[in-house]
């Protein structure tokens, strides 16, 4: 686990589409921490401090989320972004406690050369790009380092081929990567060529009388 980071939040009473126009202008982002026990508290963050974490770090970096002087170690779970501003809306916190096992997913990251069959001219096909484990927080990854260079073409990269002593909760013969051979390439480039091609009209319209 790496060293955390501390979010300052301010609790929440008003909610609603008014209230969260509010906070936005306000230079803040509503959202909530759960999993200690209660029922969820609505806090409100600086918009600035979660949109630079998240540009610096991944979410599973474990913050120190302090509610009313009381610091609360937290995860990002689920992350509300607009889809076209890419402006953050909402976040969701689980809280943490040192002695219980969370379940959460960890992002994969390609490390190492190209793999051979990448060299050779196949491509690169990716199934999953994360992983859902359960774990203790202080084991929890930011991401998961994956070396891909030894897979050829019509070869499959596995759940059970990554090296991980962490609990992954996904059968062992679930596909992250594969490679697609030049021939399968090749024939399903031409395949989608044709269908293009196949959209367009194929007669002239004809003249006006």
């Amino acid at each position: 686990m790496s060293a955390t980071i501390t979010f300052t939040s301010q609790p929440r009473t008003a909610c609603g589409k008014s209230a969260t126009l509010a906070l936005r202008k306000e230079g803040r982002v509503p959202g909530v921490l759960y999993g200690g026990g209660a029922t969820a508290t609505s806090l409100s963050f600086v918009a600035k401090e979660l949109t630079d974490h998240l540009r610096r770090h991944s979410r599973n970096t474990v913050v120190h989320v302090v509610v009313d002087g009381t610091a609360h170690m937290a995860v990002i779970k689920d992350l509300d972004i607009h889809p076209v501003s890419r402006k953050l809306r909402h976040v969701d916190l689980l809280e943490l406690h040192e002695e219980r096992p969370v379940t959460l997913y960890a992002p994969l990251v390609i490390e190492g050369g190209d793999p051979i069959g990448v060299r050779h001219g196949g491509i690169l096909q990716v199934v999953r790009d994360r992983v859902k484990l359960s774990c203790l927080p202080a084991q929890i990854p930011e991401a998961i380092a994956v070396d891909l260079s030894d897979l050829d073409a019509d070869q499959s990269f596995l759940a059970a081929d990554l090296q991980t002593d962490l609990n992954l909760l996904m059968p062992a013969d679930t596909v992250l990567y594969k490679i697609i051979s030049p021939r399968v390439a090749a024939a399903r480039a031409a395949g989608a060529e044709a269908a293009a091609a196949g959209e367009q009209p194929t007669e002239e319209a004809a003249p006006e009388a």
